[in-house]
């Protein structure tokens, strides 16, 4: 019978198209050559005396109301100029355009060629806003909006996107004359423009369309999906009450993509690997389960054949030679941890190597066949045959029922002579007891791995010798100190 390892992997590699309802994000600007007829080339950041200019001889901006485009300051005050009368160019405008709109597609999740026509330029001064509304298919293909902030010394005026039961507020201020901001969602989410609190701003309306007319665009749903992630991760979490019991602590779910250690961030998941996790960062915590992103290590050793004269090797996963001196033969040992952990919202938690033992792996072959990142041979000395060394790296997502984070963080050993204490008395005062008793040999990321032990009491200041203060301690009144529970 198939386990929770097993039926995740089955359920989550039905998951195959990244993106959301919305996208957003800063680039770097090379500052296109902006005109106006009537006021000439715009400097950026935008001066309040050209922004002035450009309101003088701009219109009202209209909305939509059924068949009928109304205008109607209680619920638009916008200015708009209409693409007649702007001209955009520059050498560098267009390759800035073009990267504008692939970050837009990648976000939304479109894998399909997208073009971006130009639509209007809108200008936002202090009290501007536009109330809830939906944009129109202004043309065939049509599916999505692309908003680009060009430098505006402005305050407010957050852009807010809804979509069925989710938001997303969306900051657009930036008055950086090397940055853009942009922000793209689908032509069917409801959005607002909130006031402008302060100063002037600027901004190109773009309509993006498919160049392929297929059948109706929208962001990814996997509403199915996560729902039955929510009821699996639930089911395990409520059958896991004991090491012993047939079933993993935690499961280990390898990403598809490699990342270096910089880029070891949920926010920088690419494709594939950002829908997962973000399904389960929509299922785990409803689950009562916690995720977290780390990095698998695995280190193996074992012989070597020697197959020719060269005496020492040293092979990394970037070199080109072609070196078959060696070759390795049996492994001899094995050792897979997780290290470099990240929690979902991207802060990194102190919680060191924890092994994963057998059966963790989702889908349980997901690490076989790896390419080492390094490998090291040896040759023979004296009654020692030649040897090799080898490791492998990768990012993984990392889940385990939250009333089993102190069996999970035990797995590595730093908690065995207090954790069986801990669970077996409940009483607050005892815990406590436990808790100082043991905290010469406990580290602050230890302690705060312990669940429930927010509130267990005060600690005498005299314990702060042995406990160091660090992030995971805050101070309360007086002279003791509470734990707090960063994980």
């Amino acid at each position: 019978m198939p386990g929770i390892c097993a039926e995740l992997a089955e359920l989550l590699s039905a998951v195959q198209r990244p993106g959301d309802f919305f996208a957003s994000g800063r680039m770097e600007l090379l500052p296109p050559r902006l005109t106006v007829d009537g006021v000439g080339q715009i400097a950026l950041p935008l001066l309040p005396v050209q922004a002035e200019q450009l309101i003088a001889l701009a219109e009202r901006a209209p909305y939509g109301r059924g068949v009928a485009t109304i205008v109607d300051t209680s619920v638009r005050r916008t200015w708009q100029i209409g693409p007649d009368r702007v001209r955009l160019d520059g050498k560098h405008w267009q390759a800035t355009l073009d990267r504008a709109v692939a970050l837009a597609a990648e976000g939304l999740g479109v894998d399909e060629p997208v073009s971006a026509e130009f639509y209007k330029l809108l200008i936002y001064d202090k009290g501007s806003f536009f109330v809830s509304h939906r944009d129109t298919e202004k043309e065939p293909g049509m599916f999505a909006t692309l908003v680009l902030a060009l430098p505006s010394p402005s305050s407010g005026g957050e852009l807010v996107v809804h979509h069925r039961e989710r938001e997303a507020r969306l900051d657009l201020a930036n008055d950086d004359p090397s940055e853009m901001t942009f922000a793209a969602f689908y032509a069917d989410c409801v959005h607002e423009v909130l006031p402008i609190t302060a100063g002037c701003r600027a901004t190109l309306i773009y309509n993006l369309i498919r160049k392929d007319k297929g059948g109706a665009l929208g962001p990814p749903s996997y509403e199915a999906e996560t729902a039955r992630a929510k009821v699996m991760l639930e089911e395990w979490g409520n059958n896991k009450t004991a090491p012993a019991d047939g079933m993993p602590e935690k499961v280990v779910y390898p990403l598809e993509h490699a990342y270096s250690l910089a880029e070891l961030d949920f926010a920088s998941l690419k494709g594939v690997d950002a829908a997962v996790a973000a399904l389960l960062k929509s299922a785990a915590p409803q689950a009562g389960c916690d995720l977290h992103l780390a990095l698998v290590s695995i280190e193996e050793s074992g012989s070597a054949e020697d197959t020719g004269s060269y005496r020492s090797h040293y092979r990394g996963y970037d070199d080109d030679d072609d070196d078959d001196a060696f070759e390795a033969g049996e492994v001899f040992e094995r050792f897979e941890c997780l290290t470099e952990w990240r929690r979902a919202d991207g802060e990194p938690v102190a919680l060191g190597a924890i092994p994963i033992e057998e059966g963790e792996i989702s889908p349980p072959d997901a690490l076989e066949d790896m390419t080492p990142d390094e490998e090291h041979f040896h040759e023979a000395t004296g009654n020692a045959g030649a040897s090799f060394e080898r490791t492998y790296r990768h990012a993984a997502l990392v889940l385990w029922p939250r009333q089993r984070r102190l069996a999970v963080i035990n797995q590595a050993g730093r908690l065995c002579p207090i954790s069986s204490r801990w669970q077996r008395n409940g009483s607050t005062k005892a815990r406590s007891r436990i808790l100082l008793s043991g905290s010469r040999r406990m580290s602050s990321p230890d302690i705060c791995s312990i669940p429930g032990l927010k509130g267990v009491g005060t600690i005498p200041a005299t314990t702060t010798r042995t406990m160091r203060p660090a992030k995971a301690w805050q101070t309360t009144s007086g002279r003791n100190w509470r734990v707090s529970l960063p994980c």
